[in-house]
């Protein structure tokens, strides 16, 4: 993956802006987007590949693809590519002497001109991966909130609800066909921000990762039976926590909430409650105030517990036993109830 990275970090140097480096960071699961190797036969028919149908419509959604402007992902990248300039997208040329192809596309999606790269398998030639790169700087946090909403919105329309993630600097939609991911960030040593979106698609990219070299760095391919993806089972319940724990008034919990888009169910003297549900995936939340301060938070989801305790570390929370996890004056008690489901314990 090194060598992958180096790569990706030698082309992008000589042909973007040092602003337009922002694609990176959406995803590390990349494989080169220089084709230099022979492809193998994998016997996927091309043709046969659809784009985000009805999942409900198929007894076997292996040709079910997730897509990026409804070319599926999964098919091989000169097709891809075909169809990226049928939508009026010119392909990016790198300055000095190229050795193999690239996959870089300059365009519109979604109102803002963008930079669109694909990540495409060694092994099979196939596309697994799509990054989306608002070429826009925004000046203001205000401006790329804005810009955040708008885009958020567009990607619900076409890949379904999601959750806000990365303590609500990002939005997840994770399908059965795939994942999408929309991100900003502020810009290193200014004031501007950078937006921007990946996605891939579950089954190309399970193919993908068994050439990945380093792959305890690279997000594990979820389960696949059918054609499907297994389903979410884990949202960013640390860092609404953190949110929460740094937020610890009435109205405070009551906007983190819904900036995470929580329903606030029962607002009482004593309590609130709320809950967030995607599909068979679901949060409950009870919070205990005294007047205007809150004093305690419960979440309880039906969530992974290994997930929850490895994000708490990557935020870093510490901990000596995988239960009570602390980090300056923020506590957080990780346990499990009779049915199983995760339960964070917040002071």
């Amino acid at each position: 993956m090194k060598r992958i990275i180096m790569i990706l970090l030698a082309v992008a140097f000589v042909s973007l802006p040092a602003e337009a480096q922002f694609f990176k960071k959406l995803f590390k699961k990349k494989a080169k987007t220089e084709a230099n190797v022979s492809v193998k036969d994998d016997a996927i028919d091309d043709d046969a590949q659809v784009a985000l149908a009805d999942i409900s419509s198929f007894s076997n959604n292996r040709n079910n693809r997730n897509a990026f402007l409804r070319i599926p992902l999964g098919i091989k990248a000169n097709r891809f590519e075909k169809m990226l300039l049928q939508q009026g997208f010119v392909e990016r040329k790198n300055d000095g002497k190229q050795t193999s192809k690239t996959y870089f596309y300059e365009g519109e999606v979604y109102g803002a001109k963008s930079l669109i790269t694909l990540a495409v398998s060694d092994q099979t030639g196939r596309v697994y991966a799509v990054d989306v790169e608002d070429q826009t700087v925004y000046p203001s946090l205000q401006e790329v909130q804005q810009r955040f909403a708008v885009l958020k919105n567009e990607l619900v329309k076409e890949y379904g609800r999601g959750y806000i993630d990365n303590q609500a600097e990002a939005y997840t939609i994770q399908s059965r066909l795939g994942t999408v991911n929309m991100h900003y960030e502020r810009n290193s040593q200014t004031t501007s921000y950078s937006i921007g979106f990946a996605l891939d698609d579950a089954k190309a990219y399970q193919v993908a990762y068994q050439e990945m070299d380093d792959k305890e760095y690279e997000t594990a391919p979820r389960t696949i039976t059918d054609g499907l993806a297994a389903a979410c089972n884990h949202t960013d319940l640390v860092g609404l926590s953190v949110k929460l724990l740094q937020n610890k008034t009435l109205k405070g919990v009551q906007a983190v909430l819904r900036s995470y888009d929580y329903k606030v169910e029962k607002t009482t003297a004593k309590a609130i409650t709320a809950s967030y549900t995607i599909e068979d995936y679901k949060v409950s939340v009870a919070i205990t105030r005294r007047k205007q301060n809150v004093t305690l938070i419960t979440l309880t989801a039906n969530d992974d517990l290994t997930a929850v305790c490895r994000d708490l570390q990557t935020n870093g929370f510490t901990s000596s036993n995988q239960k009570i996890w602390q980090q300056g004056n923020m506590s957080v008690a990780v346990s499990t109830d009779k049915q199983g489901r995760v339960v964070m314990t917040l002071r």
